[in-house]
């Protein structure tokens, strides 16, 4: 194979692989909330589960995106596992319009008069276009054309190796060939790209079709990888259906080799009635549909055995408390679906600050290893806001993005202001008048505790100091008179006035973290909730309860 061959080759797949991702990002950012919208209504049932994964993966051209956006709605607890795990499987059947657009389009049609039109208008839209939808979709437009343009310059590139080289005709290649298409799709990380690759290589001569069947199987494979790698720093939700991904790949791939030949001679038939009987890329195509909807008859009666398996696997390796529940780099590449996740983690966040004012002014060590998790949950938070930044993101993501970072920053100074007051519970501990303190403190800080509790109840009071002012000043006071009739040192009093300062910031930043906070969840759309599954997190209603 000549430089120039090879050039074309790697090209014509380099360009592929671009116009795969401009068409993911502009329809996935295009879709937005109607993608949340479909998955929240939609997956009541399995077979509904299952249509929706397949519609939403061909519409978005990302069984990806659909994977994370199923496993935001698990996270939140809008839709339980079982259902989410056919949303999975029909994401495997939606992959399957690729090849068909590949063998229907990419090789019937002259790709110029296609593709140039298609990449000039998604260009424009993308530049001129006045909302954030349109220029999205002038992104996937453009992404269209490119990819056609590269089938067209991968496909020169096979025709010119076809000529010199055929592996047709050669049995023992079917093993090589699942292997060499879980291979490529480990390495591109995309199923799409190398099943264009394989359809590419068989329209140029170079593979016979079991060759190219066989790659086939081995490409559906390989997509475990990603789904492996996902699992790295994943939620225990994600590494379940990540494993239920691997583990209908790998049946379905093994099935598909022990029934090869009645398989190839059913798509043969199918391929008579359908007129494509001449077409060896439209056949391909018919098989690799054929080979995704046997497993979805595979894992028909398996699923529920499956579902029950997984759910008692992957327990968390380390305190709950301390480790994200809901969200993790997976959920970040869909921002639609991660601000109700960073809802449901600041959920089990909020929660717990009622409490930590508990027997304050006293320092309590149960209270420090409680804000030490709490703190890796917020630093957890920060990071996941981080990478979420880097994502496109719309004008009203944007400013989601910017009230989570509000939220996590109250919060943290929050629990700046605990974090001295425990420390001065330590020194006041040291002191004889330690009991005088305790006892002028003690009320201001149970009504504070006790406000902030409500707070987070479906009445809350007024979220401002003034709702305060009266008992925080009244403890000032009985500090200070304390002081002046000799009850309390001047060590002792510089400490419970700091602890008093202390308190009014925390309320500051408490009250500005809960504005916000409801802010973000006003901001979300009402939809309907199908049969969320039971969860062992804590969240404001299931505290109070």
């Amino acid at each position: 194979m000549s430089f120039d061959h090879f050039s074309a080759a790697l090209g014509g797949l380099g360009l592929f692989l671009l116009g795969m991702w401009l068409i993911t990002e502009g329809l996935r950012v295009a879709a937005g909330l109607s993608l949340e919208r479909l998955l929240s209504s939609w997956t009541s049932s399995r077979l509904r589960g299952l249509l929706s994964g397949t519609l939403l993966t061909a519409l978005v051209q990302s069984s990806s995106a659909v994977t994370v956006a199923a496993l935001g709605f698990v996270n939140t607890g809008l839709l339980r596992f079982e259902r989410a795990v056919w949303v999975i499987f029909g994401s495997n059947v939606g992959t399957t319009l690729t090849a068909w657009l590949v063998a229907l389009v990419g090789f019937k049609f002259k790709v110029d008069l296609l593709a140039l039109p298609l990449i000039g208008i998604g260009a424009l839209l993308r530049v001129f276009a006045p909302v954030d939808r349109y220029r999205n979709l002038g992104m996937a437009l453009a992404g269209f054309g490119i990819l056609f343009l590269g089938i067209q310059t991968l496909s020169s590139g096979f025709d010119s190796l076809g000529q010199q080289v055929s592996l047709n005709g050669h049995e023992h290649n079917i093993l090589l060939m699942v292997l060499v298409g879980m291979l490529l799709t480990t390495l591109m990380q995309s199923s799409s790209a190398s099943m264009a690759v394989v359809l590419t290589a068989l329209a140029g001569g170079l593979l016979g079709f079991h060759d190219a069947a066989a790659a086939v199987i081995g490409a559906n494979v390989g997509t475990t990888s990603t789904a492996l790698l996902a699992t790295l720093g994943a939620t225990s939700n994600a590494r379940r259906l990540a494993a239920a991904h691997v583990m209908f790949n790998v049946l379905t791939g093994v099935v598909a080799l022990i029934l090869l030949v009645p398989l190839l001679a059913l798509v043969h038939w199918l391929a008579e009635l359908l007129s494509l009987q001449d077409d060896a890329t439209s056949q391909l195509a018919l098989f690799h549909t054929c080979f995704n909807l046997l497993g979805i008859l595979l894992m028909w009666p398996l699923e529920s055995r499956l579902s029950a398996f997984l759910l008692t696997r992957f327990a968390e390796r380390q305190s709950s408390a301390a480790k994200l529940q809901y969200l993790d780099r997976n959920v970040a590449t869909v921002p639609d679906v991660a601000v109700p996740a960073l809802l449901k983690e600041l959920d089990r966040v909020l929660v717990q600050y009622p409490g930590a004012l508990a027997d304050l002014p006293d320092h309590r060590p149960q209270r420090q290893r409680v804000a030490q998790d709490r703190r890796q949950v917020l630093t957890g938070i920060g990071d996941f806001l981080a990478g979420l930044s880097k994502k496109s993101l719309t004008e009203s993501q944007a400013q989601q993005l910017s009230t989570g970072w509000r939220i996590q920053h109250n919060l943290v100074n929050v629990d700046d202001a605990l974090a001295v007051m425990d420390g001065n519970g330590v020194a006041m501990a040291r002191r004889e008048d330690h009991s005088v303190v305790k006892e002028l403190l003690t009320p201001w800080f149970e009504e504070v505790r006790a406000r902030m509790a409500d707070d987070l109840g479906p009445d809350p009071g007024e979220t401002s100091f003034e709702a305060y002012q009266s008992g925080y000043d009244h403890t000032k006071s009985a500090v200070l008179q304390a002081a002046i009739t000799g009850r309390l040192s001047r060590q002792t009093l510089d400490l419970a006035l700091q602890d008093l300062s202390l308190s009014r910031r925390l309320l500051e930043q408490w009250h500005r973290g809960l504005e916000h906070y409801r802010k973000m969840q006003q901001s979300q759309p009402e939809g309907p909730v199908t049969e969320p599954e039971p969860t062992d997190s804590a969240s404001p209603s299931s505290e109070r309860q």
